[in-house]
């Protein structure tokens, strides 16, 4: 496994990686089970495969959880090592966003104004940017995103339609512990206590796709077993997709349940996808 820290070291070695069969696979480290099914999906599709791991301060509204993200390099790369990844890109922020760096525009219309969107502003333009700079340097035939941030997963879609149109997207479902819970990388935030209710938010969704019928009923009892167990609850809805409106029939093509709260001051999302109904 080859290790890159500098943009011009990669182009030197791969030209751009336009001669290679690459899936990228981008990170803030802190890696998990959930990232390395990205990985091991990316190599059952045949691909060679390069991690980014670089904690991307553009897309953090709040600096205290920017300041407390789990960062484990070296734990990372031997993870990655054992999964027999290629290559690795360890940019720094001088490299991402140099003296020069020009932010591109990419209209996501209603995407940055509700839900994640609504509740973390910028946190998408941020996305957009890291992506865009991480793409162009390593110019992946394909990339691999994990479900459990579904409305990033939409913009992802998004950017590489407007800039990106040759890259193939891949959307991974979410990986989750044997108790539900979807892995993240700020579940280690969490005391053991804390993973054991944040299982609960799997166990609420499931109530609400099983009562669509009356789900507003079952998302206001949802919300409130939820407080009572000690989540401040950002939201927790059934939205279609890819529009992320509030669902309000079920005559409808995939929809979703969105959840987003906080619980031990640690933010957590999650959704649960709905087949075709």
């Amino acid at each position: 496994m080859e290790v890159f820290e500098s943009a011009d070291t990669w182009t030197a070695k791969f030209g751009g990686g336009q001669s290679i069969n690459w899936a990228m696979i981008p990170t803030m480290g802190a890696l998990h089970q959930g990232h390395l099914s990205l990985i091991e999906a990316a190599q059952k599709n045949g691909y060679q495969t390069v991690v980014s791991i670089f904690v991307n301060p553009l897309q953090f509204n709040n600096a205290v959880d920017l300041e407390k993200y789990p960062r484990h390099l070296e734990n990372d790369l031997a993870l990655l090592v054992g999964l027999g990844v290629d290559a690795v890109w360890t940019p720094n922020i001088e490299t991402i966003y140099p003296s020069n760096f020009t932010e591109i525009t990419l209209d996501l219309g209603i995407l940055d104004q509700i839900y994640e969107g609504l509740h973390r502003p910028g946190h998408f333009n941020g996305v957009v940017q890291v992506l865009n700079q991480l793409f162009s340097v390593i110019q992946p035939k394909a990339v691999f995103f994990g479900q459990k941030d579904l409305q990033q997963c939409l913009v992802v879609e998004k950017l590489l339609a407007s800039y990106f149109p040759e890259i193939k997207y891949f959307r991974v479902p979410t990986l989750r512990a044997e108790s539900g819970l979807a892995l993240s990388s700020r579940n280690e935030r969490l005391s053991s206590k804390g993973k054991e209710l944040s299982a609960e938010i799997h166990v609420s969704m499931l109530r609400i796709s099983n009562s669509l019928e009356n789900h507003n009923e079952v998302q206001d009892q949802e919300c409130e077993r939820l407080k009572q167990l000690g989540f401040e609850i950002e939201y927790l809805d059934w939205v279609t997709l890819p529009a992320m409106e509030k669902a309000k029939s079920c005559n409808l093509g995939e929809t979703a349940i969105v959840f987003a709260g906080s619980l031990e001051g640690v933010r957590l999302i999650d959704n649960l996808l709905i087949p075709l109904i």
